[in-house]
């Protein structure tokens, strides 16, 4: 028999609550929206696995271990077989002290209040575990995402170098169009409808809170179903992605963009409802690994301009304190040239000792659907190439889920420019996609 329950706690922070999502925290001043987090549970005869989705920009592994330690300590039967993923809001509150700010912008209490909730969540759905039916289909959508690395004229990579620029030859990549839903149903009621979209999620900016486009499209799916059946974005390999169509001059950061874009996903996943597939699930399965993921190293060669480009801008400061955006990027503004130099020198000058271990997972509704997750913002190449080599013909592949360790591309990606790429202390090694790529494979086997 396959079962399924669901529940889900309100996680908007308090007023005045720091934002994560930029180089400088922004206390919140209100919410345009509420933040939720989501656990749904499923079990069969001998499995019970459970898949949790808040609405925060990432969570890091000492976050994730907290959670297993508060499921495992309440004995609920998901305890170890649990995947937490999130939707990537640039308009939630931090969850650890970022590396490049001066201050810790963490508050302990709303730390504390998520495990709480977090944990009463996944015990709320086990309580409410019943028979249902699960079905899966797939869709696509072009209009909506844009590679936003691009190759300029001068055969270097730009990140977002701004709309309508001549010096555009091409994006550097192509989107990944294809949506892939999951549904169920319980006494021939929706209870849950899922979709594994790949899109960035920041189009509000400012300091409101919000869930972005995706608490938009939950909003207008349960708008046209008339019923308040919960949605949950697992957000797809994402890195070199984002909303920005930089051929036209549209303004394109607003709460009114997401919520454009948040509506026409919903009518998007509506309209491929009509589609669903019954799948038969008699079993299911969920496995991890641990990997070493280590920490960015640079070459004498890159450190030694860094260090003249630190020189060369070191008393560069940002007009009137403001934070510098995507397009000071783009121009090279004097003290976002010191702020990367900066970031570069501190993988060898403030090295973090040790290595680091994170964990991947992969969970399997019988032969038709799984799930395989990655620590990280991945790079779109990461969809196309597990789903080319997976059994499954339905895998959901759900970036920044289980921890963070930054932007990950392949090894080509490194090297040519573009923000993703940039040395840091705290991100991953330009080698580790391959690693990462193979180890989502090897899950899925």
């Amino acid at each position: 028999m396959f079962e399924f329950g669901f529940a889900q706690e309100d996680i908007t922070p308090n007023y005045g609550v720091a934002l994560l999502g930029y180089f400088n925290p922004r206390p919140n001043r209100g919410a345009y929206d509420r933040l939720s987090v989501k656990a749904a549970v499923f079990r069969t005869e001998k499995e019970c696995v459970g898949i949790v989705s808040f609405d925060l920009c990432y969570i890091v592994r000492n976050l994730v271990k907290r959670f297993q330690e508060g499921v495992e300590k309440a004995g609920l039967p998901c305890a170890g077989k649990v995947i937490y993923s999130t939707t990537h809001t640039h308009t939630g509150p931090y969850v650890e002290k970022v590396d490049f700010e001066k201050e810790d912008n963490i508050s302990p209490e709303y730390i504390d209040e998520l495990v709480a909730k977090t944990v009463n969540a996944l015990k709320n759905a086990c309580a409410c575990l019943s028979p249902a039916e699960l079905y899966n289909t797939k869709t696509t959508c072009h209009s909506l995402a844009f590679c936003r690395r691009y190759i300029m004229k001068n055969g270097k990579t730009l990140t977002n170098p701004g709309k309508l620029n001549p010096d555009i030859v091409r994006p550097e990549d192509e989107i990944d169009p294809d949506i892939y839903v999951l549904a169920v149903k319980q006494e021939g009621q929706y209870r849950l409808i899922m979709a594994n979209i790949s899109n960035h999620t920041d189009t509000i900016g400012g300091d409101f809170v919000s869930g972005d486009w995706p608490s938009a499209m939950e909003a207008e799916i349960q708008h046209e179903l008339d019923c308040g059946v919960p949605v949950m974005t697992i957000i797809a390999p994402q890195g070199n992605i984002n909303h920005f169509n930089v051929a036209t001059a549209a303004d394109q950061t607003s709460y009114a963009e997401a919520r454009r874009i948040g509506k026409a996903y919903g009518q998007v996943v509506l309209s491929s409802l009509f589609a669903l597939n019954k799948v038969e699930c008699d079993n299911i399965r969920f496995v991890n690994a641990e990997v070493e993921m280590p920490y960015m190293q640079v070459t004498d060669e890159e450190y030694a301009e860094a260090q003249k480009a630190y020189e060369a801008n070191k008393d560069a400061v940002m007009e009137a304190g403001r934070d510098f955006t995507s397009e000071d990027i783009a121009k090279c503004h004097p003290y976002v040239l010191k702020f990367f130099a900066e970031r570069l020198m501190g993988c060898r000058d403030r090295a973090i000792p040790g290595k680091r271990f994170e964990e991947m997972a992969a969970i399997s509704f019988g032969d038709e659907i799984a799930f395989v997750t990655l620590p990280c913002e991945a790079f779109v190449e990461f969809t196309r190439e597990i789903r080319k080599s997976s059994k499954y013909p339905m895998t959901f592949v759900a970036t920044l889920t289980q921890g963070e360790v930054g932007y990950v591309g392949m090894p080509h990606n490194y090297g040519n420019g573009g923000y993703e790429t940039s040395p840091d202390r705290a991100v991953a090694d330009r080698n580790l996609g391959p690693v990462m790529l193979k180890t989502a494979n090897d899950l899925l086997k």
